[in-house]
């Protein structure tokens, strides 16, 4: 029988840190994988601003580096038809495909077996209609995070994923995640939980030739939390208010993903390629991450005209469309000339396309109930700006673009490739006979 491959993309993880734990007797399907492929490290873009994960990932399933694709944004990908992506090229090549929030990537394939996009990036699931409406509510339960809630068809949607795609062995699991959902890093953890459970169950289904399963979570977590990581030797403390002294949220998402490791290798047949694309080290700094509430009011009373629409993105940033560039030039400003008053630090950095703004809010500092923001060109002034926007961490972790790949075979490679490489390396099991 011929094997079938699935790549398991561990966003941004620390091998480091999973060896810490390894070596405390934690994470054994992690130790069996280590053990039969020492990880290989990954190289990638040597500039800081391009080392975000839409860009490492674009990176993979192109085989181009980000000088050869230019995929700055997430969701980039869908407007670049001529970048052909490792899924569609396999599909050429006679391969059932499946795919379970694949990272950047757009939907291209003429009959997958299951393609479910991730949660930021415009393109269509495939799937039957469930499939297509759990896609759709973990959409809006990621982008809607700053509000804390999800509306009722979203509920339905997750709980019908829940009942039909996760065995009933796991729902015990749930049951224990749901009820410490307030801890640091809970929320994610169940997300991914269910997003790895999907996909064990469609491929179990299909069987899918190649498969790809990207998960998050550990990367949120790395982002926000790595200072209560036992693995982490600094000198940086988070507030207790934020994460109490001595819970490791760490740990915690990566014994999910051992659990889903473990699950993979008992699969029979199956060849198992872990990547991360890049990894996070410590942050060295305090840095608060903010989130506007309501992107559309915000816009408005900051006084940005003419904008079509406004799409949330990732934790901090947010795409503004126009009609024309003599708008999105004219918000670009303005945006731009937004200060905090109280500290004269710049709140948004702007990506101008022509027609669209990639804005991130990138104020660093922590914000309170009296304070407000400026603008140095209009002279307006926002009173009360925290009415405007919800917290959304501290920032522990920072990437640095070394990542990691490693599998459940040897892959007679070089103990050091370049990402790009990774491409050539998933398409060459992909098709191997044995």
């Amino acid at each position: 029988m011929k094997n079938k491959t699935i790549l398991l993309g561990l966003n941004e993880l620390n091998f480091d840190y999973i060896k810490f734990y390894i070596d405390q007797g934690l994470l054994p399907n992690f130790k069996k994988v280590f053990d039969i492929q020492t990880p290989i490290e990954t190289t990638s873009e040597n500039h800081y601003k391009f080392l975000e994960p839409w860009i490492q990932w674009a990176s993979v399933h192109t085989g181009k580096t980000y000088e050869e694709h230019k995929i700055f944004r997430l969701g980039d990908i869908v407007d670049r038809p001529e970048l052909v992506q490792i899924f569609e090229e396999l599909e050429n090549e006679g391969l059932l495909i499946g795919a379970v929030s694949p990272f950047n990537a757009d939907n291209r394939l003429r009959n997958p077996a299951f393609f479910v996009p991730d949660p930021w990036t415009i393109t269509k699931p495939s799937g039957n209609w469930i499939v297509k409406a759990l896609y759709l509510a973990v959409h809006q339960s990621v982008n809607d995070n700053a509000k804390s809630k999800l509306n009722f068809k979203s509920i339905i949607s997750l709980g019908l994923g829940l009942f039909l795609y996760v065995p009933m062995s796991r729902w015990s699991h749930y049951v224990k995640k749901i009820l410490n959902v307030k801890k640091p890093g809970f929320k994610a953890l169940i997300l991914d939980s269910l997003l790895a459970d999907v996909h064990l169950t469609l491929w179990k289904k299909y069987k899918p030739d190649f498969s790809n399963l990207f998960l998050n979570s550990g990367a949120h977590i790395q982002h926000h939390y790595l200072f209560n990581s036992k693995a982490y030797n600094g000198d940086i403390k988070n507030p207790d208010w934020y994460c109490q002294e001595g819970y490791d949220p760490l740990i915690h998402i990566l014994s999910e993903y051992d659990i889903q490791i473990g699950k993979l290798l008992n699969l029979n047949n199956v060849k198992l390629l872990v990547a991360t694309g890049l990894h996070q080290q410590p942050h060295e700094h305090l840095t608060f991450y903010w989130r506007l509430k309501e992107h559309e009011k915000f816009a408005k009373n900051i006084g940005v005209k003419r904008f079509k629409e406004i799409l949330p993105r990732m934790s901090r940033d947010f795409l503004i469309k126009f009609d024309n560039e003599i708008d999105a030039a004219n918000a670009e400003n303005l945006l731009n000339s937004f200060y905090a008053s109280k500290d004269d630090i710049k709140l948004f950095e702007v990506d101008n396309r022509g027609k669209s703004l990639f804005v991130e809010l990138i104020y660093p500092n922590d914000i309170l109930e009296k304070d407000s923001i400026y603008s140095k060109d209009s002279k307006f002034k926002l009173n009360n700006f925290k009415s405007f926007i919800s917290f959304v961490a501290i920032k522990n972790g920072e990437h640095n673009g070394i990542g990691y790949l490693t599998s459940n075979f040897d892959l007679k490679a070089e103990k050091k490739i370049n990402l790009i490489a990774l491409k050539a390396i998933i398409k060459k099991v992909a098709l191997s006979k044995d």
